[in-house]
């Protein structure tokens, strides 16, 4: 009778392992972890990556310094490319689990255990997952391989290697001190071997000293940033909780139904237990080394977890290697039918979850999908240089996740040392805070204390976020008389303006006061108009003081900032202003002695904020230069409790962004379409006076449009009529399928 082809049949499985990783492969973030990881690797230098990784991470940064090094090379700068790159980092981690399997228990170990490995839905996820869980999943499996080689026979070589692997698991994930301590424990095992010993104390030298190190330069700041994100959780799970997502994660992936989940994973409960039960009869290889190895980074993983709320699946990595590895040792010790009963039932649930990962991914409102449209908001106002900084860390990573390359200077509030910094520029600064936690803004209050404030736009709960802008002051401005008298004898004395700020502000001072004792309030209204007094963009806000409260003859100096759209050419607009009852929408407006409704300021000089135009990406089109496009898909949800439903019968609104210069002069403004897979459908202006705008040679702008498409539809390509040309740009887009999102459970709210 032939052999069984162990070999070949290992051989096969992995390349399927391989070619599932691959096939699950992503071209963007699908979670605000990972575009916390691209942004910190494309806007950092080095030393700043490092400072980065120590101040708001928590985690040590071998990771994201490997990611640093490996997009320097222009193969691995696009994004997809560094998820391939991640995959690369952590594909030894498949035959290395067959040869520790193989030294354990013998060949059919090896395949047993690549069987598992191959249709699991956790290792799956974290193999595609861009954070360091790859990668430690890697170097967990080289840790534990090179003990049992260095026990096998202690080496001077061997225990450096095991060392140099400890070394850098611990410089990956901080719960890799478990495991490695976990495997120095079990290499000082009785019998006393003085040159096991001694090669075991060699080897933990690197990975203790990098600990040490660790722990006095980033040790308090990680403790202070789990406590402060994850000090007040929604969910508070025990141990129990936590190991049983842990076990039905390892079967189901992070996507299924609870009600399968719980189902499958009282099977494999049942399977496995039986199998185990026979194997510790029969002789269960290796016994103290597998039980260490999985006992002690699990308890680990429980009590951090129980303390901080770090009940993710993904949390437990570290002892996932070791913990596959008892399951193919029971699988190993069962007679061949149970095998293929095992390995049949964990492939099947393994597939099934696998394809609701990567259908899930497609679908995915990351979190909560109002976060995009304030992504949007910002895209929309927020020039190239200026700083944001952002309270809430959910809304801080919803930023990362849907706009990773955006240029602004992006700060998280508590990083106060660095973005006061950044002010020293005196450019625009927006703030995106919390109403809920508005006794939290001080230290930005106090920073732009005699700034120009404006709070632009709020959007409630869910998303409950308030966006607040601060323009500097004018340090020397010039006022000139006025003498505006309005109806009531409220008098618009003086007035100034400046244009000489940050590109595409206008700074507009007033001076009023009234003659006489006022009996209601009023709101003082700026405009912005084209010089055929169309409006273009306006500020509305009461005096400091309001006109009710105001004593007579005294005069009260307030300032606006008005921002020039992204798409205004270069030159000269008139400003007006006027006054009206507040809280009446506007109407009926004060008028004049000359009754007239508004007032003419003067005109203003725009110089349009700068947009970022990069040759390397530049594309010429007709008349015009084209950098790049930001395309992103809006979807229309409501939420009720912890469930997210997506409104029925509504479109998906389909938002671009686009950055050009004009290469002749007085250029018109292009048009814009989208490939919805062979239909071609025309997109709108967001502003319909873009349209009518001519720009001269040189001229940069940002222009944006909008457009509805079905939820079904995905887009494919944007095409671009420019004058005097046609160009075409990738815009991939995935359909939403209408699904309903169910945040209560801990499946959806943690991934995987």
């Amino acid at each position: 009778m032939p052999r069984f082809p162990i070999r070949v049949v290992c051989f096969l499985l992995l390349l399927i392992a391989w070619a599932l990783a691959l096939a699950l492969w992503r071209p963007v973030p699908a979670h605000n972890d990972e575009a916390y990881v691209i942004w910190a690797i494309r806007t950092h230098d080095l030393p700043g990556l490092l400072a980065t990784e120590l101040r708001l991470d928590g985690q040590p940064p071998l990771y994201p310094l490997l990611l640093w090094g490996i997009q320097q090379l222009p193969l691995f700068r696009p994004i997809p490319m560094l998820y391939l790159a991640s995959l690369l980092l952590a594909f030894p981690f498949y035959p290395l689990m067959a040869r520790l399997a193989r030294s354990l228990g013998g060949d059919r170990a090896g395949m047993l255990i690549l069987a598992l490995l191959a249709f699991n839905p956790l290792v799956a996820g974290m193999m595609m997952f861009l954070r360091a869980y790859s990668l430690t999943l890697m170097l967990s499996a080289l840790v534990l391989w090179l003990a049992r080689r260095m026990d096998r026979r202690p080496t001077l070589a061997r225990g450096l290697a095991w060392g140099l692997a400890g070394l850098a698991l611990i410089s990956t994930f901080y719960y890799g001190v478990f495991l490695i301590a976990a495997a120095f424990l079990w290499l000082l095992r009785p019998p006393r071997e003085i040159r096991r010993w001694r090669v075991a104390f060699l080897g933990m030298i690197l990975p203790g000293l990098g600990g040490l190190a660790w722990a006095r330069l980033a040790l308090a700041p990680a403790v202070a940033i789990v406590a402060r994100h994850q000090g007040n959780p929604g969910i508070r799970p025990g141990p129990l909780e936590m190991t049983a997502n842990l076990w039905l994660t390892l079967w189901n992936g992070w996507a299924v139904d609870i009600r399968l989940a719980l189902a499958m994973g009282i099977v494999m409960g049942i399977v496995l237990s039986m199998l185990l039960i026979h194997a510790i009869r029969h002789g269960f290889p290796a016994p103290g080394f597998l039980l260490l190895t999985v006992a002690l980074p699990l308890a680990g993983f429980l009590v951090a977890g129980w303390r901080y709320n770090f009940f993710a699946a993904r949390y437990a990595v570290v002892a996932l290697p070791s913990l596959l590895l008892v399951i193919a040792m029971a699988i190993a010790r069962a007679p061949r039918r149970s095998q293929a009963v095992s390995i049949g039932c964990a492939g099947l649930i393994g597939l099934f979850g696998l394809s609701r990962i990567a259908v899930a991914y497609q679908a995915l409102p990351e979190n909560n999908p109002w976060y995009a449209e304030i992504t949007v908001a910002l895209l929309e106002r927020v020039a190239p240089g200026e700083v944001v900084i952002v309270q809430a860390p959910w809304h801080y990573q919803a930023l990362l996740m849907v706009a990773p390359d955006a240029p602004w200077q992006l700060f998280d509030l508590n990083e106060e040392d660095r973005w006061r910094k950044a002010l020293q520029d005196r450019t625009v600064v927006w703030f995106l805070g919390v109403p809920a936690y508005r006794g939290n803004w001080e230290p930005v209050e106090r920073a732009m204390e005699g700034w120009i404030r404006e709070e632009v736009r709020a959007w409630p709960s869910p998303a409950d976020a308030i966006l607040i802008r601060y323009v500097p002051p004018v340090e020397t401005p010039e006022w000139r008389a006025l003498g505006a008298v309005f109806e009531g004898e409220l008098v618009l004395e003086a007035v100034a303006l400046d244009a000489e700020g940050p590109p595409g502000i206008l700074r507009v001072g007033l001076r009023v006061r009234a003659s006489r004792p006022i009996p209601r309030s009023y709101t003082f209204f700026v405009h912005l108009l084209d010089p055929g007094g169309r409006w273009i963009t306006g500020s509305d806000a009461e005096p400091p003081v309001p006109t009710n409260a105001m004593e007579p003859g005294v005069p009260v100096v307030f300032w606006r900032a008005l921002q020039a759209p992204a798409w205004l050419p270069a030159g000269t607009y008139p400003v007006t202003a006027g006054a009206y009852p507040t809280g009446s929408e506007g109407w009926p407006r004060l008028r004049t002695r000359e009754g007239k409704d508004t007032v003419l300021l003067g005109a203003l000089q725009v110089h349009p904020r700068l947009p970022l135009l990069e040759s390397r990406e530049a594309v010429g089109c007709g008349a015009l230069t084209w950098n790049r496009f930001t395309v992103i898909r809006l979807t229309d949800y409501r939420q009720e409790g912890p469930d997210i439903f997506p409104e029925p019968g509504r479109p998906d609104r389909l938002w671009v962004q686009g950055i050009w210069r004009a290469e002749a002069d007085l250029v018109a403004s292009p048009e814009l379409m989208v490939d919805l897979g062979g239909n071609i459908q025309a997109l709108k202006p967001k502003d319909p006076l873009a349209l009518e705008a001519r720009y001269p040679a040189g001229q940069m702008a940002i222009q944006f449009w909008e457009g509805e498409i079905a939820p079904e539809q995905r887009t494919l390509r944007l095409i671009v009529a420019c004058p005097g040309g046609r160009a075409e740009f990738p815009a991939l887009t995935l359909s939403r399928q209408r699904w309903r999102w169910n945040y209560s459970w801990i499946f959806w709210n943690r991934m995987p």
